[in-house]
């Protein structure tokens, strides 16, 4: 939609539904939001924010979840979580067919920062990174009260065997070929937990999700993917690798140890958190993202094509490799030797220029010419292709190698790909100490060329290259 009619859209629908006569201002798209866009704005002096379904994307294209819940949905999740003492932001309309403007809603634009890495970083919020496992443990707590019945019939409603299920499917239907997602496929598989009975979960409770200022938490946001289940997985979602944010050994978000958390929510609730359920729910999430990961590239293919973000992140599948064999690296038998650290420096060029140097070429001149010129969300995409030309440059320079390397291992092993991967997912017990170390370096292969300066892989180099 051009960028006036949908100003002039959303301004007739604020004059219609919220009364006043403005003025609309400051009409901002925010950054991030591959699956949903954000914009923030102001009416008259009320500062706004709008959740809309991306042009061109059904909610089914959208979702990185088969079962994410609609914005109407989502829109009656978050009323009914403020009336129960959740804090979130006030809805204050709902996106109707005659308004032009697609699916979703405006809500209240509380007060703080979201921004992880503003959060963990900037001193002013030290005292409430200090209070957030308590307030952590109080939200979900709270939202783990609220009574199934007064809750959308929508609501999805799985058990884990069936999400576990689901993803499976899912992650086959993407052309998923890790054999360290199908050993973790096989691993949960056989850890499943008993049922309980199902409580409102938030499905997406982390840091970047929470509103903060230097007072603590002032919102809990992004409902798409609440569901009724169990609860532990809300508790432990929010401390997978990913939602980190570089600080790997804080679990909880990159700024605490869930121990607090979990001590005071089991206080509030009078629930013990059972650790073998914490766990399954913790490689469940993080096996989670990882298809998430692949559904973002699938979505850019099926739909939009524009801009390389979706792609990004599903490059960011390798993170995953490296987090569940560091998770389940206890049930695994140890190699017999530490690992070398593969070489990932570019060969030194003369001659005819590479595709490596051409592509490396390129993301220097972005980034000195575009990227720091641009501010908002065009310098945001900006970044976005500076990281996306500089896995294309690694791959072209090291992905040959190390798909040799890759199968000269499987040949030791005595077993092609495919193979290892079924043994591995039908068997996840039986793994040896020669498949494991193929896995290990499979995973730190793939991490170089998409995420070089991902902090697990800083994690896996010490653990796996010292003697144990």
């Amino acid at each position: 939609m051009d960028d006036t009619l949908f100003a002039a859209s959303l301004e007739t629908l604020c004059r219609e539904r919220l009364g006043g006569d403005g003025p609309l201002s400051g009409l901002q798209r925010l950054s991030g939001g591959a699956s949903m866009q954000s914009w923030r704005f102001g009416w008259g002096d009320e500062p706004l924010i709008l959740r809309r379904m991306p042009e061109g994307l059904s909610g089914d294209d959208a979702a990185i979840e088969s079962a994410s819940l609609s914005l109407d949905g989502q829109a009656d999740v978050i009323e009914r979580a403020g009336e129960h003492g959740v804090m979130v932001p006030a809805v204050r309309a709902r996106l109707r067919p005659e308004d032009g403007l697609g699916e979703g809603f405006i809500m209240a634009c509380a007060a703080g920062e979201a921004l992880p890495q503003v959060l963990l970083r900037d001193p002013a919020y030290g005292e409430a990174l200090a209070g957030l496992p308590r307030q952590w443990a109080e939200q979900l707590a709270a939202i783990h009260a609220i009574s199934p019945g007064r809750l959308p019939a929508e609501l999805p409603c799985r058990s884990p065997a069936e999400m576990v299920a689901e993803l499976e499917q899912r992650w086959h239907s993407l052309g998923g070929v890790s054999p360290i997602y199908a050993l973790a496929f096989g691993w949960l598989e056989r850890a499943l937990p008993a049922l309980v009975e199902p409580s409102l979960c938030h499905g997406d409770f982390r840091m970047g999700n929470l509103l903060l200022t230097p007072d603590g938490l002032s919102a809990v946001l992004d409902w798409e993917l609440a569901h009724l289940g169990d609860p532990v997985q809300d508790l432990a979602f929010g401390c997978i690798p990913s939602w980190r944010f570089g600080r790997y050994d804080q679990m909880l978000g990159g700024f605490a140890q869930p121990g607090a958390m979990l001590q005071h929510y089991e206080a509030l609730t009078g629930h013990a958190v059972d650790p073998a359920r914490f766990r399954f729910w913790l490689v469940y999430s993080c096996l989670w993202w990882g298809v998430c990961c692949l559904v973002m590239a699938d979505i850019w293919r099926r739909s939009e094509r524009e801009g390389p973000e979706r792609l990004v992140i599903g490059r960011r599948a390798s993170e995953v490799e490296i987090d569940l064999l560091l998770m389940l690296s206890d049930d695994l038998p140890s190699p017999e030797a530490p690992m070398p650290w593969p070489e990932a420096e570019h060969a030194t060029e003369n001659g005819v220029p590479s595709g490596a140097a051409l592509i490396g070429a390129v993301s220097g001149w972005l980034d000195a010419q575009i990227a720091d010129q641009a501010s908002g969300h065009a310098r945001f995409e900006a970044k976005v292709a500076i990281n996306a030309l500089g896995m294309a440059a690694r791959d072209a320079a090291m992905g040959p190698g190390f798909a040799a390397l890759q199968q000269h291992r499987l040949a030791d092993i005595g077993m092609d790909a495919g193979t290892l991967r079924k043994r591995l997912r039908c068997e996840p017990g039986s793994v040896t100490r020669m498949q494991h170390d193929h896995l290990r370096r499979l995973a730190v292969e793939n991490c170089l060329i998409d995420q070089p300066r991902y902090a697990g892989l800083a994690v896996a180099r010490q653990l796996w290259t010292s003697p144990p």
